[in-house]
């Protein structure tokens, strides 16, 4: 992904200007441009807008209908073009008497083709859009939809720049449904009976944790406690700011949670809760590339209070050790994803991680040191921990 970070953020992709704004609305990014008057325009309700009608009026009468070869007795040509319109634009009656097997053209109208709203002009005169749409399907089957540099090679020349086009015009965020965080249950039983575990089934996998005496043998001290809170509270605020998918984005979100926990930065020792989440809620307000407000920070206090009440009274280390885990294996994600940027495909190239240009990439010597860090904090969560 082209990720896009999720609900709690939206980074503008491109930003508009005399070059690239609609000239009839003013107020969206230019996709196209007319072919008579070659005035840049954002979609099809712009380019049949009145101030547009005209010239609009005079592209649809010599293209469309020529097309629809309605002076001539060609019926495989009528037949293909209304499967076209009526694929653009279903539900939108446009064969003659309501007959709906009828291929005779006579019914159609120019009001007819100005209903379809759906249709661009680009996509009207364009010779390949009915191949390639009935080809999608058969180029796209048995790919992983989740592969990106799969569906990437199988996309032609015009699919890909439309979705370029379409990720520069839109705001991403508003078409991603938000994430929803694992450490959100909570059982609200009686515990006499064993009750089903399956909300661990949506929970990061823990990774193998050694005992807090084979690390050391000294007391830790109180602040270590509040140190976790600080590495925790900032876990939470970047996997919501990267909506769930900070997997995708390794060294990004990576570099987020480092720059707002200085525990992880520097090192710093907290001597309470509310100092240790505060000290997040500073470095978030206090970055130049990480948007928040104040619906972030309430929600990231929410999530920090679920994160330490476990999913149960019984095991209320759990979400925490869950936590910690899937951070570390993400530290270990982004060390791979150093190694291998040599060998990124077409997507990768057409959609390099460009979104966050003030973000300072952590450098692989300290990822090492937050990796033997994180297991520590691992092995006090499991044996001293207390809540």
């Amino acid at each position: 992904m082209i990720s896009t970070c999720g609900k709690m953020a939206s980074a503008k992709i491109i930003e508009l200007d005399e070059t690239n704004t609609c000239k009839i609305c003013d107020n969206a990014f230019a996709k196209y441009s007319c072919p008579k008057c070659n005035i840049l325009y954002c979609s099809l309700d712009c380019y049949q807008s009145n101030s547009h009608l005209e010239c609009s009026e005079t592209f649809y009468k010599a293209n469309i209908l020529e097309e629809l070869n309605l002076n001539k007795n060609d019926s495989e040509s009528k037949e293909k073009m209304l499967q076209i319109l009526k694929r653009f634009h279903e539900g939108n009656q446009i064969l003659s008497d309501g007959d709906e097997s009828s291929t005779d053209c006579s019914g159609i109208t120019f009001e007819d083709i100005l209903n379809l709203e759906s249709f661009s002009p680009d996509e009207l005169d364009s010779d390949d859009n009915e191949e390639e749409l009935l080809d999608i399907g058969e180029r796209l089957a048995g790919i992983n939809l989740d592969d990106a540099e799969k569906v990437w090679e199988k996309l032609t020349e015009t699919e890909r720049q439309d979705f370029v086009s379409f990720l520069k015009s839109e705001d991403i965020a508003n078409l991603i449904p938000s994430w929803q965080p694992w450490w959100l249950y909570h059982s609200k039983k009686v515990e006499v009976v064993e009750e089903s575990e399956e909300y661990k089934n949506n929970c990061p996998k823990l990774c193998d944790i050694k005992d807090f005496s084979a690390l050391t043998s000294k007391t830790p001290a109180v602040c270590i406690k509040y140190n976790l809170i600080n590495i925790l509270t900032a876990y939470a605020f970047t996997v919501r700011y990267f909506n769930g998918e900070h997997f995708d984005f390794p060294k990004e979100s990576v570099s987020c949670m480092v720059t707002i926990s200085l525990t992880l930065k520097r090192d710093q020792k907290f001597e309470d809760f509310e100092t240790a989440v505060k000290s997040v809620e500073m470095e978030c307000v206090n970055s130049d590339w990480i948007v928040s407000d104040s619906e972030n920070i309430q929600t990231m206090r929410q999530d920090i209070n679920d994160i330490l009440n476990g999913p149960k009274k019984s095991d209320a280390t759990f979400y925490i050790l869950c936590a910690l885990s899937d951070l570390k294996n993400l530290l270990v994600k982004s060390l791979q994803t150093s190694e291998n940027d040599e060998t990124t495909g077409g997507f990768s190239k057409q959609f390099t991680n460009d979104h966050f240009p003030s973000v300072k990439l952590e450098e692989p010597d300290k990822v090492k040191h937050h990796v033997k860090k994180i297991d520590y904090f691992l092995s006090y969560a499991k044996d001293k921990f207390e809540a």
